[in-house]
């Protein structure tokens, strides 16, 4: 027997100092850095591993004695080490507590942060070290397993110590000698070291000698068995421990103060004191019994304590073990070797887990198969063993499935078939022979039966497999489900043997040629239908799936040439949904896993359809119980046994779809509503949109529709949407809202995740009472205001291509454009088209702006006659004159607000007039921008002129005009070529047109003036952009006007570009602004 005198008061105390240092560490972790709360989680940890060990040994006697000695020296060097450890950290709080500056920011910043997270790394990875070792000494793990880690842990521990300790001792004195300067004189007194045996070396040493000083009693070696878990002493009073679990551990208060006289006074309290102010946490495993394997011994260990304390972590057989891991070997990272430790651990777990042996219900007696049953049981078992190799999950599936057919022929016979009022069912009292369904019944579970005990259980070669945690959970509810039907049947009414034979007793389903040879390209079967065979509906499917409905049908599967008229049911159909996803999908699987179809359940399938004749006519089964499934190209016609099953499989989706038929695109006399964009939403958040945080109480929805639906009407620029988001179809209480959706201004921002987006808008809601009736009475309205968003969502896409669809669906019109810019706030032109009441074509530019995070775009009509200005030195385009829609409430003009529960809501569109400026950072770009406001012209010039006038020269005068300065274009249409100018906003008529001869042109090379003698022009206010003439001029009546045109440019170098334009070799546009642009426009 070792004579180590480590008690069971130490572990108490270790266990109670790192919950009061986790608890000390989690008060100032909140604002902390990353590497701090990850040292707190690993505290956590710690603190908890070590309560479980410390309920093992309080709550059984012999859970010492079982160890051995060599793993109890192993775990006793474990919580020494941790200890000291512990130690460690609480120098350290206690040192930066005492500045006194909180537990917030300030700490951290009063800290030193940076030079401080070596040693903070330092002691995260010994914590993790502690918690893995003593998990592992707690474990049934071989101890030559054991030495193996210990020996990997002390090698990275040795190699982060060596990486580290460098660069912290040549910094560590500067900094201490700072934070000493920091404390106040009062502080520097109470962190002085104090005298007597609170503050002797051995106690405040990390060394295991000071430790059994300040401890008596019984040890964890020789003396654990006088020790009853009542008479456990804990290390303090209930005082001192909301001492040591408050703040004011930033006292220097030494852990272990009590002299060996109080301590055995304090260990007349009960260990239960000191789960004061804790949380549960989870049992530890077990230790197994058996420990074949020790860990050779090569010094006492009073020697091993002399090593250095990195050596002295986990140490066992010193030299030998580490010659065993390859002396001179790199050392691995810590990380790895607590992850390849707890993988260990993890094994060894699955090991005592697959070593309990298995709950067997046992087999009843009377309700077991006859000699001839179980000869063909056998035999259609050995058909089936020579086609394919099964496993016990295999056979535990097929069992399973019988069991799933038993009740479901037990339920169809209890709906036409009388029910005994002793709760029991009777198998030779049924009308109809030896073909009944509860006769099938019985046979069924017959099957399942024979499977779990022939089959199973005897076979020796598969018992791994079958101890499985999945595999042991589908034993256990097969047994028990199998031993509770049989029990429901009386003994006493047993059929007779040609009974049971004249029943289905095959146990294999039998298979339609199209499953077999099941080949689609385009239709994703089902993962697996096994995910589907289980004993309880709630497990069937996998963690994120969900079962609505589970029954067996008959289905005649392919065309006519192939397809067969099944009997007995031989296929299961499912009604399930899947989280992140919201519409019900239908599943119909096989037996034999050769067949798994999954889709959606559409709102098609509800409909009413005029179907050719139903494959199973003339069967028995009424065409109304037969409908057709389609999966892709595959043919398919499911017919349920019993109208119930039917009414109950159209219900659940009608229910859902009636709750949601909102999101349904509307039917309009003169609109018409298309769907632009459905997407399935895993996270829907509805935010306060003034502060964009979440609702009091938070009002998320998980596994939702997300529907974007456009209504169009006869006028182009009355088009209006809507979002439409649904639940999903396994809510209990399916919902739907509907949010009016502009067109304009609806603000995006991509955060976070990249399939994540957080989206805001206005409605018609804001109230406006800004008038009154004339008698002191408010006048109420409710308006749209795009300035001030009052909705907000936060959505959460199944994937990024989502995301990226539904930002694009709102920032865009949902036809195609017929120019569009590139860049992060790209430009749109669109065709837009009145049919009624006034037919005509015209324009719609879209444009798109970010303002921070925020992505937003801007809508605006232009006509065809319309006016503009170009500046083609700054590349900016101003339309003076565009129009864009205004939102009109239901509520306008009141003298009350609206009812509550009755919102105002959006009722019709009306007409604005604004201006917008375009700048561009391309000139081609823009030069393609004005082009398709024409649709047939393109623009080919642009120049600055100092003037322009149709006056003819004087004989002794200058030509010079005084309406100012004026743009100057050449459009280009086929190979004829219009000039277009305007001057300045201070002629009424500023625009001028004319069609432009190649060979008219008057110029000299030295001037910068070129000349048009006696050529036909327009004027007007506007110009028409279809045909690039003059319009809306001042004088009604004036037609065409003739005379000479003079154009003065800035410079000669324009006029030549002018002149080389109307011969066919204008120069291409420049591709940028000059930096000396960017420069004027600031």
């Amino acid at each position: 027997m070792s004579m180590i005198n480590w008690g069971i008061g130490d572990l108490l105390a270790v266990t109670k100092l790192a919950w009061d240092l986790y608890h000390n560490c989690f008060l100032v972790a909140r604002e902390a850095p990353d590497d701090f709360r990850q040292l707190v989680n690993e505290l956590a940890s710690l603190q908890a591993c070590l309560r479980t060990l410390r309920d093992d040994v309080n709550s059984d006697k012999s859970f010492l004695d079982r160890l051995g000695d060599n793993r109890k020296q192993t775990l006793e060097r474990c919580l020494a080490n941790c200890f000291d450890t512990l130690r460690q950290l609480q120098k350290l709080v206690i040192k930066y507590r005492e500045l006194g500056v909180g537990d917030g920011l300030q700490f951290w910043r009063k800290l030193k942060w940076v030079g401080k997270q070596g040693e903070i790394a330092e002691l995260k990875s010994k914590i993790m070290v502690h918690t893995c070792n003593i998990s592992l000494c707690m474990s049934s793990i071989g101890n030559s397993s054991l030495a193996r880690i210990e020996t990997s842990m002390i090698k990275a521990l040795e190699r982060q110590e060596a990486s580290t300790s460098a660069p912290q001792a040549q910094s560590q004195d500067k900094e201490e000698e700072d934070e000493v300067d920091e404390l106040s004189p009062l502080q520097k007194a109470k962190t002085a070291p104090q005298a007597g045996r609170n503050g002797s070396p051995e106690v405040e040493g990390l060394g295991l000698q000071g430790l059994r000083r300040a401890f008596t009693g019984a040890t964890l070696v020789d003396n654990m068995s006088s020790v009853s878990p009542e008479t456990t002493p804990s290390t303090t009073s209930e005082e001192e421990m909301s001492e040591f679990g408050s703040p004011k551990m930033a006292k220097e208060v030494p852990i272990f103060k009590k002299t060996p006289t109080q301590m055995g006074k304090m260990r007349k309290e009960s260990s239960a004191s000191i789960d004061h102010g804790l949380k549960a946490f989870p049992p530890s495993p077990r230790i197994s019994e058996d420990y074949t394997r020790e860990i050779p011994r090569s010094s006492p260990a009073g020697d091993d304590l002399k090593k250095p304390r990195s050596k002295r972590l986990m140490s066992t057989s010193g030299e030998s073990v580490m010659k065993s891991n390859g002396v001179g070997s790199k050392a691995p990272n810590v990380v790895d070797v607590v992850a390849e430790a707890m993988q260990e651990l993890a094994r060894v777990r699955q090991r005592e887990q697959s070593a309990r042996p298995l709950r067997i219900v046992r087999q009843d007696p009377v309700h077991r198969p006859h000699d001839a049953l179980k000869e063909r049981f056998q035999e259609l078992a050995e058909d089936e063993l020579k086609i394919r190799r099964l496993n016990a999950r295999d056979w535990l599936r097929v069992a399973t499935w019988w069991l799933l057919k038993a009740r479901f022929n037990t339920r169809v016979d209890e709906r036409s078939q009388y029910t005994s009022t002793r709760g029991s069912l009777s198998v030779s009292g049924i009308s109809g022979g030896g073909r009944s369904a509860i006769n099938q019944a019985y046979v069924d579970l017959l099957k399942a039966s024979w499977i779990l005990y022939n089959i199973i259980l005897k076979d020796d070669n598969d018992k791994a497999s079958l101890m499985t945690d999945e595999n042991r959970k589908m034993f256990y509810n097969l047994s028990d489900g199998i031993s509770e039907d049989l029990s429901d049947f009386q003994p006493v009414d047993a059929p007779e043997k040609d009974t049971l034979l004249c029943q289905n007793y095959n146990i294999w389903e039998l298979l339609q040629p199209e499953e077999e040879t099941y080949d689609e390209e385009d239709l994703l079967p089902g993962l697996e239908n096994g995910r589907w065979i289980t004993v309880e509906q709630d497990d069937a499917g996998e963690e994120d799936e969900q079962v609505l409905f589970r029954t067996f049908v008959n289905a005649a599967i392919g065309g006519k040439r192939y397809r067969m008229r099944s009997k007995g049911a031989p296929y299961m159909l499912l009604l399930s949904t899947k989280e992140g996803e919201s519409e019900p999908k239908v599943t119909l699987c096989n037996q034999s896993g050769t067949l798994c179809l999954t889709r959606d359940f559409t709102i098609e399938d509800l409909q009413d359809k005029e179907l050719p004749m139903s494959p199973f006519a003339g069967s028995g089964i009424s065409p109304r119980d037969a409908i057709p499934l389609n999966f892709g190209r595959m043919n398919l016609t499911v017919a349920f046994t019993n109208e119930d099953d039917l009414q109950q499989f159209m219900y659940i989706p009608r229910a859902y779809f009636d709750a949601v038929k909102r999101r349904e695109p509307r039917q309009f006399e003169k609109a018409t509503e298309t769907l632009l964009f459905k997407s399935s939403v895993e996270v829907f958040e509805q935010l306060k949109a003034s502060t964009m945080k979440p609702m009091s109480p938070r009002q998320v929805f998980r596994s939702c529709d997300l529907r974007v639906l456009e209504t169009t009407s006869k006028e182009g620029w009355r088009m209006t949407r809507r979002v439409v988001i649904s639940s999903s179809a396994g809510e209990p209480r399916p919902w739907c809202t509907e949010l009016f959706l502009p067109l304009s201004r609806v603000q995006i921002r991509r955060e976070g995740l990249a399939r994540q987006l957080t989206v805001k808008w206005s409605d018609c809601t804001h109230e406006k009472a800004d008038k009154t009736d004339g008698n002191y009475n408010k006048i109420y309205t409710y308006v749209y205001d795009d300035s001030n968003p009052n909705i907000a969502l936060q959505l959460l896409f199944r994937n990024c291509q989502d995301a990226t669809d539904f930002e694009q669906t709102v920032l865009r019109l949902s036809i195609a454009p017929i120019f569009s810019t590139a860049g992060t706030d790209p430009r749109f032109v669109y065709n837009i088209s009145d049919t009624e009441p006034n037919p005509k074509n015209y324009k719609a530019l879209l444009l798109t702006h970010t303002r921070f995070d925020w992505r937003y775009s801007e809508l605006f009509y232009t006509y065809r006659d319309t006016d503009y200005q170009f500046d083609r030195s700054a590349l900016r385009v101003r339309l003076p004159q565009v129009y864009y829609t205004d939102y009109v409430s239901s509520f306008v003009d009141k003298l009350y607000k609206p009812p509550p529960g009755e919102p105002p809501r959006f009722s019709h569109c009306e007409k604005r007039v604004g201006n917008t400026p375009l700048d561009f950072d391309d000139e081609a770009v823009s030069f393609g921008f004005m082009s398709a406001l024409t649709g047939n012209h393109e623009l080919i010039f642009s120049r600055r002129a100092h003037y322009i006038t149709t006056k003819p020269p004087k004989k002794f005068g200058g030509t010079k005009s005084n309406k100012g300065t004026a743009e100057v274009q050449l459009w280009l249409k086929g190979n004829t070529v219009r000039l277009v100018s305007r001057w300045e906003d201070k002629v009424e008529d500023k625009w001028i047109s004319m069609q432009v001869p190649r060979d008219g042109l008057t110029h000299s090379k030295d001037t910068n003036r070129a000349s048009f003698p006696k050529t036909e022009y327009d004027r007007g206010r506007k110009v028409d952009m279809a045909n690039l003439v003059a319009r809306d001029s001042r004088e009604k009546e004036a037609g065409k006007k003739v005379g000479p045109v003079t154009i003065a440019f800035e410079s000669v170098r324009d006029r030549e570009e002018f002149a080389a334009a109307l011969e066919g070799k204008a120069p291409p546009p420049t591709n940028q602004r000059s930096a000396f642009d960017d420069l004027m426009d600031m």
